[in-house]
């Protein structure tokens, strides 16, 4: 349902005047980016989840952000309710760059039976729907299903706002006219009103970057009488308003209003109910989203104030921004003053030259104060109101300020404002603007063993290809040197990837940058992909560009960034000038532990309709890292051991020799320890040698320990030798201590000795060749962690076996030295 466009006042609600404006009007981020949002926190979709079975669990009070992407995408959400419980749900469709028509369906536990079903009652974006006070019955697990209309919809993005509640309402509390009734803790009320013209008015208490959601359910009863009402929440500015009412167009029952807003300021803030035609019963829902916790981030303010806003030539103002923060994620805050306001045009320059447009013809000459803060996870888009102050809002509508992401944020910003009407009685004043870049450094890879994490690839392409190839219908990637704005440099040299070094990309065209592949079977868990990217798209309806990883041959291919945002370019100015928007040079990052012991490769893709052509994609500085493969996964494969001649060849793995075996139970690598004769030869994970033999279950392997006899040549993983027993269990992946005699040869995670089996348990988890699992990205149990991560289980029987191997030597050395 489209709300109305008006601007009246309430005696009632005494100096608060109700406004709105053109609330109607019809119109991936990649892995990697740390969420460093100070809106509100939100919580991103998985796809697939367009079954039940498939849906993604959410919690009773929440916001997700999420796209109906490809065309005629349908995305389920579950979530728990006890029994007697309502749910209000709302979808904000306002920031779509493509149709904001969306519909929703809360559903019953079986997954399919429709409870309630919404397509037009909200007020955020045409066609938005909003559902308030559905009765779940039982406890259990119910879901939400926001879908497209039609097969060839699409919503980029969307915003779905869910609040359950249980237990009692809290029952309305007269008069609650001027003076507001408090909120209680739940949020939750059961108003009357009484006759046509009562008001209800709620109060609450709000910090800096809360979002409120208010949902109005106008047929609590379910007996199809109908309540028409409105909605506000103020006061904001001098003491405004803003008001949503669906009675305008269409009305699906039963009726329900949804609003949602960010404040700016903390303080004490209002809902109000207010009757349009009808008395009768409602329940109100409020529920607050407090702002996300704020991870290094610094707000510089201009000094470069005040600045007279004239007509014909751009004013500018700029912000030094010290250091070199990596943007991982930056607001910008306003405050101006304007006759005409919608004559206003405003877009920021960073230092590394991108332009992108803020806001253009928005707000209204009743209200010549605008003082915002731009935030991507703000409530709404600006433009969706006339009034523009107190609040923190997103971009207006075609600009997203997640293209400054990843950049280095040190230097000058410029922001620029244009005024793009002729009348010398205009005259405008910025008063002040500020920037808040949350610094997001790019996490250190760190494994817990103490290894250096290995490069599996590195590509800077200053000395040409490095493997990477390219093909597709009307392919224009190039090697060199861009030529042509917005995308005229490299990320470090000179030499990058770009789809058309000199110019757009090619219309009609299907283009793919391949990686040569990429051997990770000597790595484990974590293992970072990191990129560099500038890039210039056509509307994602059109033209569309991604990152993607897959197993050489195409096999298990997964999605780590997408653009899903509008066309990257605006008009600003009397002149009608046309900017070139961009993104980067920004650098990007991927978990890729799930394809731990594949070989993968990397897919840069761009494909473009007959219309539009923009500057395209450009790609440097690819990188692949992991942690080495500790010594109990080392030397993957059985190691060819023998029982009576000479041992195997050198290499990963070699037999041992002897007249001893070595054995090897469910899916155990061992090292071809043997009893008589010497080890095995060099290289990686060589069989010790001895007078007992060395075995390994199942698990990941054995460094081949021996009882007598010098220990395995010079290897990761080498046997080693003494009178002691060694012993690695469950997990380990050191392959034993030692009580007495000296340990395996120099190299990682060599083995002990002793007089006894060496012996390793089970591993869980384990492929047969000794890799570690490739089902997840989970560094659980991998024995390494990104630097800041969660820390996974630490592997205590390796490390009690290292530490009697350390002790060992250290007796040995001082019983050397006397």
């Amino acid at each position: 349902m489209r709300s109305r466009d008006f601007i009246s006042s309430s005696a009632a609600l005494g100096a608060a005047a109700s406004i709105l404006a053109a609330c109607g009007a019809g119109e991936g981020d990649g892995l990697g980016r740390a969420h460093l949002a100070v809106g509100q926190e939100l919580i991103s979709e998985a796809e697939p989840n367009g079954t039940a079975s498939q849906a993604n669990a959410i919690s009773s009070d929440t916001v997700v952000r999420a796209n109906l992407f490809p065309d005629g995408d349908t995305d389920l959400f579950s979530f728990q309710a006890p029994a007697g419980s309502r749910v209000y749900a709302a979808v904000m469709t306002a920031s779509s760059t493509a149709s904001q028509d969306a519909d929703l369906d809360i559903l019953d536990q079986d997954g399919t039976t429709v409870l309630e079903t919404d397509v037009f009652n909200g007020s955020f974006g045409g066609s938005s729907p909003s559902i308030a006070g559905t009765p779940l019955a039982t406890a259990g697990t119910y879901y939400a299903r926001v879908r497209a209309p039609s097969a060839t919809a699409q919503l980029r993005p969307y915003d779905l706002h869910l609040k359950v509640q249980s237990g009692a309402p809290t029952a309305e509390v007269e008069p609650n006219d001027t003076t507001p009734q408090p909120l209680p803790a739940t949020g939750w009320i059961a108003g009357t009103h009484s006759n046509a013209s009562d008001v209800d008015s709620y109060s609450l208490s709000l910090n800096a970057g809360d979002t409120l959601f208010a949902s109005l359910d106008q047929d609590p009863t379910r007996d199809l009488t109908q309540f028409a009402a409105a909605l506000a929440i103020g006061p904001f500015g001098a003491g405004f308003d803003i008001q949503v009412d669906n009675q305008s167009g269409p009305v699906e029952t039963p009726y329900s209003d949804a609003i949602f807003a960010t404040v700016k300021a903390a303080g004490t803030y209002r809902v109000t109910v207010t009757g349009s035609v009808t008395a009768g019963d409602y329940g109100l829902s409020v529920s607050v989203h407090p702002a996300a916790p704020s991870v290094g981030c610094t707000t510089y303010d201009s000094a470069n104030v005040p600045r007279e806003i004239l007509f014909g030539a751009p004013t500018t103002s700029f912000i030094n921004v010290p250091g070199a923060p990596r943007i991982g994620d930056l607001n910008v805050s306003v405050r101006l003053s304007h006759p005409m306001p919608p004559d206003v045009d405003v877009y920021l320059v960073s230092p590394a030259g991108n332009t992108n447009g803020l806001f253009t013809d928005i707000g209204n000459r009743t209200y010549p104060n605008i003082d915002i803060t731009i935030d991507d996870e703000a409530a709404f888009p600006a433009g969706h109101f006339t009034l523009l102050n107190g609040m923190m809002v997103q971009p207006e509508l075609d600009y997203r300020l997640r293209w400054f992401d990843g950049e280095n944020g040190g230097g000058r910003w410029t922001l620029t404002l244009r005024d793009d009407t002729d009348n010398s009685n205009n005259l405008g004043v910025l008063a002040a603007w500020s920037l808040t870049i949350c610094d997001a450094p790019i996490p250190a890879l760190s494994c817990s063993s103490g290894d250096a994490p290995s490069t599996r690839l590195s590509a800077d392409f200053e000395g040409g290809a490095q493997g990477f190839t390219h093909a597709g219908t009307a392919d224009a990637w190039a090697l060199g040197t861009p030529s042509a704005a917005p995308i005229a440099t490299c990320n470090g040299g000179t030499q990058c990837w770009k789809t058309n070094l000199s110019g757009v990309y090619n219309a009609s065209s299907n283009q793919d940058l391949v990686s040569p592949p990429i051997d990770l079977s000597g790595v484990e868990a974590p293992i970072q992909l990191r990129w560099a990217m500038k890039y210039q798209l056509d509307n994602a309806s059109s033209d569309h560009g991604w990152v993607e990883i897959r197993e050489v041959g195409g096999a298990n291919a997964r999605r780590l960034w997408e653009f899903l945002d509008a066309s990257m370019t605006t008009t600003v100015g009397s002149s009608n000038l046309v900017l070139q928007e961009s993104a980067g040079w920004g650098t990007h990052y991927a978990d890729i532990s799930g394809y731990a012991g594949k070989r993968v490769e990397v897919v840069f893709h761009l494909d473009s309709d007959a219309s539009v052509q923009l500057a395209g994609l450009a790609i440097d500085d690819v990188s692949v890292l992991g942690c080495p493969r500790s010594s109990t996964g080392e030397g993957g494969g059985t190691g060819g051991g023998s029982t009576t001649g000479e041992g195997g060849a050198t290499g990963s793995g070699a037999g041992g020799a002897g007249t001893g075996g070595a054995t090897a139970t469910s899916g155990a690598v061992t090292s071809g320890g043997s009893t008589t004769g010497e080890g095995g030869a060099t290289g990686s994970g060589a069989g010790g040698a001895g007078t007992s033999t060395a075995t390994a279950a199942s698990g990941t392997g054995a460094s081949g320990g021996s009882t007598t006899g010098e220990g395995g040549a010079t290897g990761s993983g080498a046997g080693g030798a003494g009178t002691g027993s060694a012993s690695a269990a469950s997990g380990a992946s050191t392959s034993g201590g030692s009580t007495t005699g000296e340990g395996g040869a120099t190299a990682s995670g060599a083995g002990g000795a002793g007089t006894g089996p060496a012996t390793a348990g089970t591993t869980t988890g384990a492929s047969p060749n000794g890799d570690p699992p490739t089902s997840s990205d989970t560094t659980a149990g991998c024995g390494c962690r990104f630097a800041g991560g969660d820390e996974p289980p630490w592997p205590w029987p390796a490390a009690l076996a290292l530490i009697a191997l350390l002790r060992m030597r250290r007796k040995r050395l001082r019983s050397r030295s006397s």
